[in-house]
């Protein structure tokens, strides 16, 4: 396998699932948007994209949930069908959907964009709309440490990558069960995630 990508993006889900699976992949980090397979990987030649024996798979979700899937005996993901599975598509697409769009809106806008494109208009709108969809996380994490099942898993990779990137426009203040979501995830010793 090679992942095309590198950290703090959005490949660091699926880098931070690969440690935890001990899955042995190479890194394409260098320059990497100027790759000439990339493009063969994921068709808006975007990060991440994973070549698996000259196979594209893209999106962050869809790798690490592929990935766990791929390695069963980790236990990081429930079988397609059980009621468990169900909570993982559930709280990833929440979080990609409800609160991760909101929050790279304005990254998006105040980072990537040139000067002439940005619209710091609709920044507060988002913060708003991002912390109106994190309440209800923040009250699905007043009695659990982890989303399925109380245990670690792959939706915790997934829905963690989007709260840390909250976190770093500074989104998440007052959100204290989110806060120690993120302490208790990057606690982990082979989490990715940047520490605060």
């Amino acid at each position: 396998m090679r992942l095309f990508g590198h950290s703090p993006t959005r490949a660091t889900r699926p880098m931070w699932a690969m440690a935890e699976l001990d899955i042995d992949y190479e890194g394409i980090t260098d320059n990497v948007f100027e790759h000439p397979e990339l493009v063969r990987f994921h068709p808006l030649k975007r990060i991440p994209a994973l070549d698996i024996d000259g196979q594209g798979l893209f999106e962050s979700a869809a790798i690490c949930t592929y990935l766990a899937d791929a390695k069963p005996e980790k236990g990081l993901i429930h079988p397609s069908g059980a009621w468990e599975r169900a909570l993982h598509d559930q709280w990833t697409s929440f979080a990609l959907t409800e609160m991760e769009a909101w929050a790279w809106s304005t990254f998006r806008s105040k980072n990537i964009l040139p000067e002439h494109e940005r619209v710091p208009e609709m920044y507060e709108h988002n913060r708003k709309a991002y912390r109106i969809s994190a309440q209800a996380l923040e009250r699905e994490l007043e009695t659990k440490d982890h989303l399925v099942a109380d245990a670690f898993s792959v939706t915790d990779i997934n829905v963690g990558w989007t709260c840390h990137f909250g976190n770093t426009l500074g989104y998440n203040d007052g959100l204290d069960n989110i806060n120690a979501y993120l302490k208790r995830l990057t606690a982990r010793p082979k989490c990715m995630l940047p520490p605060d």
